[in-house]
């Protein structure tokens, strides 16, 4: 389970990595709240027919944040999850990236293993190592050394989309810590469905309203019947929202969070070689010397994470359960005592 987990983790951040450049390329031709309104109701769409083909074993609804019943799941954490991501970490996002180029977007967000480590700490009381924070200071040092060597006078960047992708990134962190606390009473799969059905609420009824104001209201659908917006939609809505977020969802049910943040640099990489071979963007020997730092970042958070998560928790001598990192229960330790010599035994 722990490597399907890691598994999970790593195609997640690839996923995520080629977001930002489909993204960079629908703001272009749409505006950012008809993207995420149409993105998210298509996400929420493909989840309710799996669900109710039972498919996907999915019981949650909006109805069961007004349960009062008795033996009802908690569900605060779970909104406050659903509310960072989708709903503030994707309008922050879509709209950084509409302000930014996509290399600058990678370098930012993969600022991620900064906020996830204090968050980390402060809400759900998981420590890291003295070395794992020394590696992430190498990915910090990766991130303002290719901020510092970018130049931003040209345009493409703007100060709004710069301060939209850092809120991006604390959204992020917040999901990710509510998504682990969520885990203890949803599957992967619930939590899943219940962001989506909330972004698609949340970001249709905004839409609606403003088409509304404008009076285009008629037009609603139209991005979804350009045949050049077909494939960004489907990648986004299906891919990244639905498939990436539920296996994003797993790995941090099983492994730490500060370790799922350091697979950042796998988007980051992935984000700056799509926009290199398909967005044309130029790369240069900074952003080389930046993503060696961001890596070395990734590998050593990662095998550290590993060595942690593979021993138990356990106080010697005592006899409690123990228990692996994710919480799950191994089997008691027993703890053998010589047996005492009281020379009752001795044959007479």
């Amino acid at each position: 389970m722990l490597f399907l987990a890691y598994l999970c983790a790593v195609l997640k951040c690839i996923i995520y990595g080629t977001t930002i450049f489909f993204t960079s390329r629908l703001v272009r031709s749409i505006d950012v709240l008809d993207l995420l309104a149409l993105r998210f109701l298509l996400s929420f769409f493909v989840m309710w027919i799996l669900k109710t083909a039972r498919v996907w074993k999915i019981h949650v609804g909006i109805r069961d944040l007004f349960s009062r019943r008795p033996g009802a799941r908690p569900m605060k954490n779970l909104f406050l999850a659903a509310l960072f991501e989708p709903v503030l970490y994707m309008f922050f996002e879509t709209a950084g990236v509409a302000l930014t180029t996509n290399i600058t977007a990678a370098v930012i967000t993969s600022l991620a293993p900064i906020s996830s480590c204090i968050i980390e700490e402060t809400l759900l009381k998981e420590k890291s190592t003295v070395l794992q924070k020394i590696f992430l200071a190498c990915g910090i040092f990766g991130v303002l050394y290719i901020a510092f060597n970018t130049e931003t006078g040209d345009g493409a960047n703007s100060i709004a989309g710069i301060l939209f992708l850092f809120l991006c990134v604390c959204s992020g962190s917040l999901y990710s810590a509510f998504s682990r606390k969520s885990s203890a009473g949803f599957s992967s799969l619930e939590i899943t469905y219940f962001s989506c059905m909330l972004g698609a609420l949340v970001f249709n009824a905004v839409n609606v309203v403003r088409h509304l104001f404008t009076g285009d209201i008629l037009h609603y659908f139209d991005p979804y019947l350009d045949p050049a917006n077909i494939p960004a939609f489907l990648f986004l809505s299906v891919v990244s929202t639905v498939v990436a977020v539920a296996m994003g969802n797993f790995a941090l049910s099983r492994i730490q969070l500060s370790t799922m943040a350091a697979f950042g640099g796998i988007s980051t990489l992935v984000t700056i070689a799509v926009g290199v071979v398909f967005g044309h963007e130029k790369l240069y020997v900074y952003h080389l010397i930046g993503l060696f730092f961001i890596l070395l970042r990734m590998v050593g958070v990662s095998a550290i994470s590993i060595q942690k998560e593979k021993k138990p928790h356990c106080e010697r001598g005592k006899k409690t359960p123990c228990r692996m990192p994710d919480g799950r229960k191994t089997a008691k330790r027993q703890v053998r005592t010589p047996k005492k010599y009281t020379g009752a035994e001795k044959n007479v």
